[in-house]
């Protein structure tokens, strides 16, 4: 299982590898080893990095800069708290216990629930319509955006 750490408000790190907000496709395709037959997404505005046989990372780009990031794999951490390889009920815990709120649904995307001190959003399988052996509550995935923005108050 890959590890990736979640750097709120820039993006993640992959071991030494900066996945950050506003850095060039062309860059981060040099340093994650893009290969088109296996890493170009659906649409032409994404790249897809599935490691070993897993579902990886999708990266979203807009004018070539990286606007979007979901983990669909592996596990993401974010000061010593699972947010990728655990379930909610699991989640909610560990965020709570370390004075941090999740939302019962998203204001930012269609689907999960925002974290807004960590500029995410997470979804369960339930929230995401990939349920597989009634396990609703596994997180399928987790995503920031350059456009996840908390306001000043």
């Amino acid at each position: 299982m890959h590890h990736y750490e979640l750097i709120p408000g820039k993006g993640i790190r992959f071991g030494e590898i900066e996945i950050f907000f506003n850095k060039q496709r062309t860059e981060l395709r040099a340093e994650l080893g893009f290969d088109k037959k296996e890493n170009e997404g659906i649409f032409d505005d994404e790249d897809e990095y599935g490691i070993d046989g897993e579902d990886g990372i999708l990266l979203r780009f807009l004018g070539n800069k990286l606007c979007d990031i979901e983990v669909h794999g592996g596990s993401l951490v974010y000061d010593d708290i699972e947010l990728k390889a655990t379930d909610i009920r699991k989640l909610q815990d560990a965020l709570h216990n370390s004075g941090i709120a999740i939302s019962e649904e998203s204001e930012w995307l269609s689907e999960g629930r925002d974290c807004i001190d960590l500029q995410i959003v997470v979804a369960t399988a339930g929230d995401a319509d990939q349920v597989e052996n009634d396990n609703y509550d596994r997180i399928a995935w987790v995503a920031t955006s350059v456009d996840f923005k908390v306001e000043d108050a």
